[in-house]
């Protein structure tokens, strides 16, 4: 009896994919916000720019443009920070950018 359901499980779940294929349908999955995003969420290019945190207590380095994603480093006060494009999320310009070896998102607030 385990078996026979083992198999029939089976077969349905070869036709339920099948059927799937057959219509076009495709099936995937939704990006986490903690996710990285890098540059792809830039809207505004920036060219031969350098700027400095000013926040006195640091800031965090985020995977893309919003608190919601996940810390890449954390940057001290003075900490210099190439930046290559922009965009505006949630209230915010967040900058992105290399700091040492790291990439990520800076919101601007903590830099000039």
């Amino acid at each position: 009896m385990r078996f026979a359901s083992h198999r029939l499980r089976t077969a349905v779940s070869g036709l339920t994919a099948a059927t799937a294929l057959a219509l076009g349908v495709t099936v995937v999955a939704a990006p986490s916000a903690s996710a990285a995003v890098g540059s792809s969420a830039c809207t505004k290019n920036i060219k031969d720019a350098t700027y400095m945190v000013n926040n006195y207590a640091g800031t965090t380095m985020q995977s893309g443009p919003g608190y919601k994603y996940k810390d890449v480093k954390f940057l001290e006060l003075g900490t210099d920070v190439r930046v290559y494009c922009e965009t505006y999320k949630n209230g915010y310009n967040w900058y992105y950018g290399k700091a040492g070896k790291k990439k990520g998102w800076v919101v601007s607030r903590d830099f000039h």
